[in-house]
């Protein structure tokens, strides 16, 4: 004996052979064979791991202490700068002299929709119920049952559901102005409404739904019914007050919710071991890019789900030479992404909404509406050069040059960011400097050509020490390229929409779009 702790494989194999009868042989001999009632749970076997991991790993005294005070402060801070901000935010939306609705109340009903959206589709691509990476690799092919295996990380979901509805549901109402007992009944209505996504996606995963191309079409409309559905609020509606929900409403969520968790539980023995391998693999894809603060990789992870089928056969038709073939090999990509489609118009509709507050329907706050929404547009359109910066073999079969390659990719995102700006241009009545607008959508969509052939972070460049920690250099060099572009590209659209449109304007703004796409394509 050594005294060293066997591995969580070796000790649950010792569990279960320990547990066995013996049998006779045709020789006589004793053997050993296991009995299924004497098995290890799945609970069972995730107590044998954690003891044999908190034996190699001892815990430091005090650590579970630190953690739960360290996440207390963070959120005591987060209400208290909520809370100084509400002022200002009150005053920006009392100010508004249109005829347009774009009130607290409105605000409040955004914010509520499009977290409920988001979170179900980061549950559904997550989970809500999985097992880790090595989980699925020892634990899923034992006979143990999935109910015991995936229930830490049931609760896991649960909390986090209930939390971030807690939030979702009352920063808005801090925001709006609401009091005390309003501020924790709109919160109570967001945790309700967290517990009853978290719980609903739970009960389609062990379903089999989740495993289909449907749930996350129907997200996809969601997400751009949600900002189209807050912009004709915005246009036709009267304005909408900050609102208070009744009791009985968070009392009805709270209800269906259990429900919902009642059939969910009962069927997580249903979960099959593909679905759990799939879902481990995207959390673990997506938690390493948040530790890196890559965001195309979070999206990747999250976003990397079934595509439609449709093959779109008379597109290969309107290819001519290569640069055709390079447009219509993108454009059937574009096609085929749903969720790209979806994220243009909600982009569209988001910055249609936003021009309704006074501060960005005009000067410096409408130039940043227009920036923003247009170059993640272009981003939403630049699925092919985004594919071809993380695999360079595909620009490698085209016959063109690099730099040419880069410059047709261009096409795709500088249309998606023109439709966008486009509908924020007329909704907020520029018609006067739409001559701008068209080639601020050049400068943008080469900014989102830049950021997808920028390639990994050099995570070799020396770090500078700062008063707030070591700052990552050649993570920030990473991450600016792009919005550089997108920031200096765009100064002529500034001084348009701050001072008017003049023909100089108009020719600055060229020949940026003219420098924009020649910096791209290096």
């Amino acid at each position: 004996m050594t005294g060293e702790a066997p591995d969580a494989g070796t000790a649950a194999s010792s569990g279960t052979a320990a547990r066995s009868v013996t049998a006779a042989r045709a020789d006589g001999l004793p053997r050993l064979a296991a009995t299924d009632e004497e098995s290890l749970t799945g609970a069972e076997l995730r107590r044998l791991t954690a003891r044999v991991r908190a034996h190699n790993l001892p815990a430091e005294p005090g650590r579970v202490a630190l953690d739960v005070a360290e996440v207390a402060i963070s959120l005591a801070l987060v209400v208290l700068y909520l809370w100084g901000f509400g002022g200002p935010v009150r005053e920006l939306l009392g100010s508004d002299a249109t005829a347009f609705g774009l009130g607290p109340g409105l605000i409040q009903a955004l914010v509520l929709a499009l977290a409920a959206v988001a979170g179900t589709a980061v549950a559904l691509r997550l989970g809500p119920a999985g097992l880790p990476a090595a989980g699925v690799r020892w634990w899923a092919p034992t006979p143990a049952d999935r109910a015991g295996l995936t229930s830490p990380s049931v609760v896991r979901a649960l909390l986090a559901g209930v939390g971030a509805g807690l939030v979702v549901g009352g920063a808005p109402a801090v925001l709006a102005g609401v009091g005390l007992a309003g501020i924790g009944l709109d919160a109570a209505f967001g945790a309700a409404l967290g517990l009853l996504v978290v719980a609903g996606t739970g009960a389609l995963q062990v379903s089999g739904a989740t495993s289909g191309r449907l749930p996350g079409r129907v997200l996809d409309l969601l997400l751009a019914a949600v900002p189209v559905a807050g912009l004709g609020l915005a246009l036709w509606a009267p304005a909408w007050g900050a609102w208070t929900v009744p009791w009985g409403v968070p009392a009805a969520l709270a209800a269906a919710g259990v429900g919902t968790l009642v059939v969910w539980v009962r069927g997580l023995d249903r979960l099959r071991a593909g679905e759990l391998r799939a879902r481990a693999s995207a959390a673990m894809q997506a938690s390493a890019a948040l530790l890196s603060l890559d965001g195309g990789g979070v999206s990747r992870a999250l976003g990397s789900g079934p595509t439609a089928a449709r093959t779109f056969a008379w597109l290969p038709g309107t290819a001519r030479g290569p640069a055709g073939a390079l447009l219509a090999a993108d454009a059937t990509l574009l096609l085929r992404s749903p969720a790209a489609l979806a994220a243009l118009l909600a982009l569209a509709s988001a910055g249609a909404v936003a021009v309704q507050v006074p501060a960005l329907a005009d000067g410096i706050g409408l130039w940043a509406v227009l920036a923003g929404v247009g170059y993640a547009g272009a981003l939403a359109g630049a699925g092919g050069p985004r594919a071809a910066g993380e695999n360079p073999r595909l620009d490698a079969l085209v016959p063109l040059g690099a730099r040419a390659t880069r410059a047709v990719r261009t096409v795709w995102p500088v249309l998606a960011a023109a439709a966008v700006l486009l509908l924020v241009a007329v909704v907020s009545g520029g018609g006067a400097w739409l001559a701008v607008v068209a080639p601020a959508a050049v400068v943008l969509g080469a900014a989102a050509v830049r950021a997808a052939y920028r390639g990994p972070v050099p995570w070799d460049v020396p770090m500078i020490a700062t008063a707030a920690g070591a700052l990552p250099t050649g993570l920030v060099l990473h991450q600016l390229k792009g919005p550089d572009v997108a920031l200096l590209g765009t100064l002529p659209l500034a001084l348009s929409v701050v001072t008017g449109v003049t023909p100089a304007l108009v020719v600055a703004q060229v020949v940026a779009a003219a420098a924009a796409v020649w910096r791209a394509a290096r």
